[in-house]
């Protein structure tokens, strides 16, 4: 198998071992972060400190020094590295390191001549020797000159995002914060975190395609990666469990677009005795005190546009947006003056030739109106055939207490009053599957099996109860105003690279 090795520098790693000197030691102490050298520069001026970190600019004076400058995760500082100080044998092990590097160095904190902040190396360790290329990019003030901009290869390479970008870094600095902050939000009100099944003999608590899998312990016994968390909580509010959430991924077979990824992030939470009005509130209350909390204050910038967090969030219905944004009274139309409308605007074909009122209707809202909220908003009020697993809305058996908060045309969420009888949960089930053909891939495989698991547990009884979930990737799109999801999450699904011994396999 060809290595990525590269022979100049895998020739300075002998030259170190030659030495004597092992490029990978087990540990180095430090007395101090950069960060911490920077905010206590003048109680440590002259005093001697121990840092570590990459060498991400290395520039030779004369035949005798080296300015150099290195970064650990969240900081940079110079390096005054002189032969008379360093020793001979540091001064060779020196001069066998590259951009890329990683070094440790002890020595005393002064300013230069020209006003930088460095430290006077008296003694060095070599801590890692890079054998493949770093591509460093080249800073002066705010700006990097000769940065890796080829997109591929960040993307499936993170790590080369992360050393040569500390926005990168950032990012994922704040996507912990995110899910740290939601989860102490949830704590606080009593909620308690609980795991579900990643791998399950039946999905379902949405109509997804699955990744499918078998058990070879069970004689192969088809298995699935979740799709959604739904039904194993429900069957812990069943089982007696008041307030119950999880943060887990999810999985789905399906495509790959600027907020989609087939491996995602997102918490789930059902509390009892509530419904969706009382989970409206508290899904606004949750979001806003995470903006708040990570980035100061409840209104930001994303992507030029102004967003404002704070409760109360505009609250519209689903036909309403309709009427609002296309000007088309869903309402006042006969199934067959919806069906032509429907197909009028279907240039693409999305919809088949049998589709309910509620589908229509769906499809209406999410080609007409979606891309046109921008401002935090709760969609509400979604028809029934679409939405087999909530209540039908008080005083409208065709709708369902149902919410999705949408934000710049994306939806960050979904929630229901949740379906608890089970005769009628059986029924719409059952009914689901009529309309099996509209989620049915090339292979005809149907997206909605009936969990009888699920039905029994809740004919043992389950209480009134408001579910919500929470799509963490795109939450954290927007509070670190990145394009796309792949930006957000620190390994997106890419197609493999194939091999030259791959491509002559395949030509045999």
């Amino acid at each position: 198998m060809e290595t990525p090795f590269n022979e100049e520098l895998l020739e300075k790693r002998q030259a170190l071992l030659d030495m004597g000197i092992t490029p990978y030691p087990y540990e180095f102490k430090t007395s101090h972060k950069l960060s911490e050298v920077r905010e206590k520069q003048e109680e440590l001026m002259e005093q001697d400190v121990s840092v570590a970190g990459r060498i991400t600019a290395l520039r030779r004076q004369g035949k005798k020094v080296f300015f150099m400058d290195i970064e650990d995760f969240d900081s940079r500082i110079q390096l005054y590295m002189k032969q008379q100080i360093l020793g001979d044998e540091n001064w060779q092990a020196l001069l066998q390191l590259n951009m890329g590097d990683w070094l440790g160095v002890t020595g005393k904190v002064f300013v230069t001549k020209m006003g930088e902040l460095s430290i006077n190396g008296k003694e060095m360790s070599v801590l890692s020797k890079a054998v493949v290329p770093v591509p460093i990019s080249k800073s002066k003030g705010e700006e990097s000159y000769y940065q890796l901009s080829d997109a591929e290869t960040l993307y499936r390479q993170p790590y080369i995002r992360w050393i040569t970008d500390k926005k990168s870094r950032e990012t994922m600095v704040t996507r912990s914060r995110i899910i740290s902050t939601i989860r102490s939000f949830m704590e606080d009100r009593e909620f308690l975190e609980v795991t579900t099944p990643t791998i399950e003999m039946l999905y379902g608590g949405a109509a997804a395609k699955p990744f499918e899998t078998n058990i070879q312990a069970l004689s192969n016994q088809d298995a699935y990666l979740r799709i959604s968390p739904e039904l194993p909580l429900k069957k812990f509010i069943a089982g007696g469990f008041p307030k119950v959430f999880t943060i887990c991924q999810n999985f789905r077979n399906e495509g790959i677009d600027r907020s989609h990824n087939p491996e995602f992030t997102m918490m789930e939470w059902y509390e009892a005795l509530t419904d969706y009005n009382y989970q409206m509130d508290q899904f606004e209350t949750l979001v806003s005190t995470v903006v708040k909390k990570v980035t100061g204050d409840t209104k930001i910038t994303y992507q030029g546009t102004e967003l404002e967090f704070a409760p109360p969030w505009d609250r519209l219905t689903m036909i309403g947006a309709i009427k609002k944004f296309a000007n088309i009274d869903v309402e006042e139309m006969s199934d067959e003056e919806l069906r032509e409308k429907v197909k009028e605007i279907d240039k693409d074909e999305k919809m088949k030739k049998d589709f309910s009122w509620g589908h229509g209707v769906n499809f209406l809202f999410e080609e007409l109106c979606e891309d046109k909220i921008i401002q935090p908003t709760f969609i509400m009020d979604h028809p029934l055939d679409i939405s087999p697993l909530t209540k039908a809305k008080r005083g409208n058996p065709k709708l369902v207490e149902r919410f999705e908060p949408l934000v710049v045309g994306m939806e960050i969420g979904n929630a229901y009053s949740e379906l608890t009888d089970p005769v009628e949960q059986y029924e719409r089930f059952t009914n689901q599957r009529k309309f099996d053909e509209l989620s049915m891939d090339q292979e005809g495989t149907v997206h909605h099996p009936i969990d009888m698991d699920f039905i029994n547990a809740i004919s043992m009884g389950m209480p009134p109860t408001g579910g919500v979930g929470l799509g963490i990737d795109r939450l954290v799109i927007l509070l670190t105003d990145q394009p796309s999801i792949r930006d957000v999450i620190a390994f997106p699904m890419m197609r493999r690279v194939t091999t030259e011994t791959e491509e002559d396999k395949s030509e045999e």
